[in-house]
């Protein structure tokens, strides 16, 4: 009897072990995910892009309705939300494909690890400002929209993912209820027509040059479109040198280890480049709304305008052709900032399982004269126009839409003018201004409180030992 009793006091020690290290180990997961919002808001920049040497709004449009919080992924609800799901989809690595490369649905519980906030059914509207946003000032409050109807509205959450590397940041995304899938030109259409930049408990801050601190507040931007009019554009594009080590690319650390990533452009084409042309979108750029955009789709989707030799326009449409122009020749790499070089598990191949970061940033690597470089004068998307393809914002028609779902409408052509950053590069850096905590202080913290709970267990116990003692 007294070796049974042994053996049942070593079990229940057992599994109150296993129930020890079970709940560290979901703290340990939730003080990781809750790391990686962290990263996100601590404000640093590292050789991140500003667009104009005032800060503005570039953009503020309403990207896509309904697919963002849905409480699982697949193909059913999916389709409830109005996405677009790839069943037929098969990957050349013979892996699995995840829903991630089968839909632009998220769910509702992903949106707190990159998101100050919520989100359930709802919209999508990417905020690409001139100057890097000072991340720690983040949050919903500071934007406020005034619908076609008259009525203003605030978001449901606010973050810098995907645009969270530190040599981005010019991109906020809002997630709330604004608006429905009809065109403008309908009675019934919502969508947003007014942004405004107001005041919070943390206003909002840009980061400019010389490292130059403003608040946004006050900024507005305008719109009389609905995506369901025409869909995503460029709204800036910058050329720099190509250096030795891609600057500020990444800088969170679980979020470097994304299937996207490292995506710089010495990761793709190590010593090949010598110029980076990034453009900046209105929203993310996707082939049809779920796949990836590839590093080999230059010339689908891109056409460069460079001034001539002898004068007239020079149109680069390939990559890996040398074009003669003013100052000497370029030539087009391919594409890069998307996701990462092709694997040989993948056979050297791109294909539609490609995971790309999905951001609002793309890079067109560049290699030639500098002179050359000097005289790059516009980046063109064709869209549709001679055979062409155009770019949709995330959501759809994907590449098996369904039938009675209404999705965003193809961009629209578009020619956007190149600032020459070669001499001044138009990139600013900062320090974090918050700082995760190590994870040897929730260690600490943990094994005091388990300590604490012991000893009230232990102090119960005895307590009510005597009490049983004296009952007797």
């Amino acid at each position: 009897m007294k070796k049974r009793g042994s053996w049942k006091r070593w079990i229940v020690r057992g599994v109150l072990a296993l129930s020890v290290l079970a709940l560290f180990a979901v703290l340990a997961a939730q003080f990781l995910q809750g790391s990686v919002l962290r990263g996100f808001t601590n404000g640093k920049l590292e050789g991140a892009d500003y667009w104009r040497e005032k800060p503005v709004i570039l953009a503020a449009g309403y990207g896509f309705d309904n697919i963002i919080g849905v409480p699982e992924i697949n193909k059913e609800t999916v389709h409830d939300a109005g996405g677009s799901w790839y069943g037929s989809l098969k990957c050349s690595s013979g892996e699995a494909p995840s829903t991630a490369v089968r839909t632009s649905v998220a769910e509702a519980d992903k949106i707190p690890q990159g998101y100050r906030g919520y989100a359930d059914y709802d919209d999508g509207l990417p905020i690409e400002f001139s100057w890097p946003v000072a991340t720690e000032t983040v949050d919903p409050a500071d934007f406020k929209f005034t619908l076609n109807t008259g009525k203003t509205v605030f978001g449901h959450a606010a973050g810098m993912n995907p645009n969270w590397e530190n040599n981005e940041r010019s991109t906020v995304v809002l997630f709330g209820d604004f608006g429905n899938r009809r065109k403008s030109s309908d009675p019934q259409a919502i969508f947003p027509v007014k942004l405004k930049i107001v005041r919070d408990d943390t206003p909002l801050r840009l980061i400019g040059p010389h490292r130059r601190e403003v608040s946004a507040v006050g900024l507005t931007w305008t719109t009389d479109k609905s995506p369901y009019d025409r869909g995503p554009s460029l709204v800036a594009a910058k050329l720099n040198y190509v250096g030795k080590e891609a600057v500020g690319e990444g800088g969170v650390a679980l979020a470097d280890r994304a299937a996207s990533m490292p995506n710089d452009e010495i990761s793709l084409y190590g010593d090949k480049g010598d110029f980076r042309l990034r453009v900046l979108t209105s929203g993310g750029f996707s082939p049809d709304g779920v796949t990836g955009l590839r590093p080999d789709m230059f010339a689908d989707f891109f056409r460069v305008h460079a001034r001539g030799a002898t004068g007239g326009t020079v149109v680069m449409d390939k990559t890996g052709v040398d074009y003669r122009v003013a100052g000497g020749t370029l030539r087009v790499i391919g594409l890069s900032e998307l996701g990462r070089a092709a694997s040989a598990a993948d056979g050297g191949r791109y294909d539609d399982c490609y995971q790309e970061d999905r951001d609002n940033q793309i890079d067109i690597i560049l290699a030639g004269d500098s002179g050359a470089a000097r005289n790059v004068e516009a980046v063109e998307i064709p869209s549709l126009q001679g055979g062409y393809h155009a770019f949709y914002n995330p959501g759809g028609p994907g590449p098996e839409p369904f039938a009675d779902v209404t999705y965003t409408a193809p961009g629209p052509p578009d020619l956007e003018p190149v600032t020459i950053a070669l001499d001044d590069p138009m990139r600013v850096s900062r320090a974090a201004q918050t700082t995760d905590p190590p994870f040897w202080k929730f260690v600490v913290v943990f094994l005091i409180a388990i300590g604490l709970a012991f000893g009230a267990f232990v102090l119960a116990r005895r307590w009510i030992r005597e009490v049983r003692t004296a009952e007797r």
